[in-house]
């Protein structure tokens, strides 16, 4: 699948089957979050893999609306450093989005988790001083039963100006 069929076709996935993600899979999204732009390059990310089902269960017990992670077979924790405050948010982002569309591409789902407690999950993996939990990703196989969700978008007339707003396309 090449990147713009990913973008175009991504679905978000909080059902997981019970198939264990490849390491190598997980070696690839990284990278792809490895090579997200930055402000000034400064990379203010880490990433660390989990695959440990315990663990798993243990960091979607502290996920109030990402529960599912419990159930993944696999997540990617976002570290940030915090002394990057004005761009930080915005460069994570940016490796999210890199690494939900390198899934994809390979067959895997996800869904970034907004609400989670931080400080435990940091203390649990270790993160130390001046990083902080942005967001986790867990990654796996569609459930066949729950399929991923289809992402309704508003019309593009709503949200596409050219040289002005309320502009239509030329």
């Amino acid at each position: 699948m090449d990147a713009f069929e990913a973008i175009l076709s991504r679905r978000v996935q909080r059902a997981f089957s019970d198939k264990p993600v490849e390491p190598e899979k997980l070696s690839k999204i990284v990278e792809a979050g490895r090579h997200a732009m930055s402000a000034r390059n400064m990379q203010p990310w880490q990433f660390v893999v989990i695959q440990n089902p315990d663990r798993l269960k243990e960091i979607g017990a502290l996920c109030s609306t990402g529960r599912f992670v419990a159930e993944a077979p696999s997540a990617i924790v976002v570290l940030k450093d915090v002394a990057n405050a004005r761009w930080a948010d915005v460069d994570c982002g940016q490796a999210v989005q890199n690494m939900a569309n390198a899934g994809w591409a390979l067959g895997l789902g996800t869904c970034w988790v907004g609400n989670f407690d931080g400080a435990k999950i940091g203390a649990l993996l270790g993160v130390k001083d001046g990083w902080a939990v942005f967001t986790i990703l867990p990654f796996g196989y569609s459930d066949p039963k729950n399929p991923p969700q289809a992402r309704p978008l508003k019309p593009r007339s709503e949200m596409v100006h050219y040289e002005r707003v309320g502009n239509p396309k030329p």
